[in-house]
Order: structure tokens, then C-alpha cells, then sequence
């Protein structure tokens, strides 16, 4: 079975890749059950590749020995960020607000056009980048 059990909608009605008195057998306090449309499973995927691949090994290959907070930061700023990606507010308890851009909620669109974004500076930086698979470039 996959990290996430694959589901398809199969003549109207939810077909899972593993029996599901067996998955939710598994589930715990705390945890949850999300159907997600074909859209936002890529949009999953495309958080997973920029998150755990791509800024793990921006990190992995700086020579400088940024941390993954600060490549985040970097790459947000740097590759269209503010074009792509939500921003998201906090209020703090004096009530100052801080907002800051996350890949959150963000749609295959603007997460492809991110991607292509930091793949382009990632060329014209020199940075060490593997691209993600082609179904998350469309």
C-alpha cells in the first residue's frame, strides 16, 4: 500500500486500492480520511516534490549551510512567489500581523508555474535541482 491509499471514483462510487474496514481500521485519534480530486492530488504531489525534494536538496548541496526555512524563504521570494503562491496572515497576540506566502491551498496552476519558476532560476543560479516528474509539470 502507498503512504496514501489511491482512490477512484468508479461509476459514481469511491473504489479504494485496499479494503476499507482495513483503512479505517488503521485511522487513530487525530487522524482523517480526504478525498481529493485529481487536481488537487497533483497539487499534493507537487507540495511533496517542492518540500521534500526540492529544498532538501537545495539544502543538501549549499555550500553556505543555509537551513530549509531560509531556501524556502529564498526560492518564494525569488521564483514568483508572490505571483503563485497565497498568502497566509497571523495575528499575533498584539495584534501585529505577519503574512507570509505558502504553498497551501495554492492550485495545479500556479504550483506548475512555481515549479517552472524555480526550475528556471535553478538553471540560471546554478542551483542543484532535480526536476519533478512530467505529470507534475502539465
Amino acid at each position: 500500500m502507498a503512504l496514501y491509499p489511491v482512490v477512484e471514483v468508479i461509476n459514481g462510487q469511491a473504489v479504494f486500492d485496499v479494503n476499507i474496514v482495513e483503512l479505517l481500521s488503521k485511522l487513530k485519534l487525530g487522524y482523517a480520511i480526504k478525498i481529493l480530486t485529481p487536481a488537487e492530488y497533483i497539487t499534493a504531489r507537487q507540495r511533496n516534490w517542492y518540500k521534500g525534494i526540492c529544498l532538501k536538496e537545495l539544502v543538501k548541496n549549499d555550500e553556505n549551510g543555509e537551513t530549509l526555512e531560509w531556501w524556502d524563504t529564498h526560492l518564494k521570494r525569488h521564483c514568483g512567489g508572490q505571483a503563485y503562491l497565497k498568502i497566509d496572515h497571523h495575528v499575533m497576540r498584539d495584534g501585529t500581523v505577519i503574512a507570509r506566502l505558502t504553498t497551501t491551498d495554492v492550485g495545479k496552476k500556479n504550483m506548475t508555474l512555481f515549479i517552472e519558476e524555480i526550475l528556471s532560476q535553478s538553471v540560471a543560479r546554478g542551483w542543484c535541482v532535480s526536476p519533478p516528474n512530467a505529470d507534475l509539470r502539465k
